[in-house]
């Protein structure tokens, strides 16, 4: 009556890829998340490069020039998300017709 399910079973292969897909969306949500820190939430330089498209030096540029807010943790640069935010609102520019 009992049923045996082998290594070899359909069953535990579809079980053995559910558990490997759950493990791998674990994954991905931890490299994502990103606690607050005093009630903001901070991206790395990585993070603001993809964001943006832009190098690392177009970002050291826009650091120097005091262009986006930045921060010294530990050594590491952070950026506030929701100043980053606000510099791109102020310096939006909407596309001009060419004619």
């Amino acid at each position: 009556m009992d049923k045996f399910i082998g290594f070899e079973a359909p069953e535990f292969k579809e079980l053995t890829r559910q558990i490997k897909e759950a493990l791998h969306d674990i994954d991905a949500v931890r490299k994502k998340h990103r606690p607050s820190l005093a009630d903001k939430r901070y991206l790395t330089g990585e993070e603001i490069m993809e964001y943006l498209h832009i190098s690392p030096r177009t970002l050291q540029n826009l650091r120097d020039q005091r262009v986006i807010c930045f921060t010294t943790i530990g050594g590491k640069i952070l950026y506030p998300e929701n100043e980053l935010e606000e510099v791109l609102h102020q310096n939006y520019r909407s596309p001009e017709l060419p004619f």
